[in-house]
């Protein structure tokens, strides 16, 4: 044990820690909102790296890039991520379905943990 772990409470009981750590992982009821152009959509599929809109009524066309936000509340901490996503199918039937870039490591840790929670793993 490290000097500074004794001084930061690192020799609590294992069972305080996990106390803390449940608190912050409160299961949310919704996916995350997806915000394309100032409109708010809720996916109704949604997976690391890709997510389908439907029915979706806006300008984006097959292939194409597109800024968008992933906004969710994890632990009562509002997170907005700005993503790149790329237009794989649009029809009538599928509705939209895309990819995305992972963002960067700090919001890609954030979102992984709200799936995580949201799937009740």
């Amino acid at each position: 044990m490290s000097w500074l772990s004794i001084f930061s409470g690192g020799n609590k009981a294992a069972g305080d820690g996990k106390a803390a750590g449940d608190s912050r992982r409160e299961r949310p009821s919704t996916p995350p909102k997806i915000v394309i152009d100032h409109h708010d959509y809720v996916p109704e599929e949604f997976v690391m790296g890709s997510f389908r809109i439907r029915p979706y009524e806006g300008d984006l066309i097959a292939k194409q890039k597109f800024d968008f936000h992933l906004v969710f509340d994890i632990g009562g901490d509002p997170v907005d991520i700005g993503c790149i996503g790329i237009v794989v199918k649009l029809t009538e039937e599928a509705g939209l379905v895309a990819r995305y870039q992972s963002p960067q490591p700090f919001y890609e840790r954030k979102l992984i943990d709200y799936l995580k929670a949201w799937k009740g793993l």
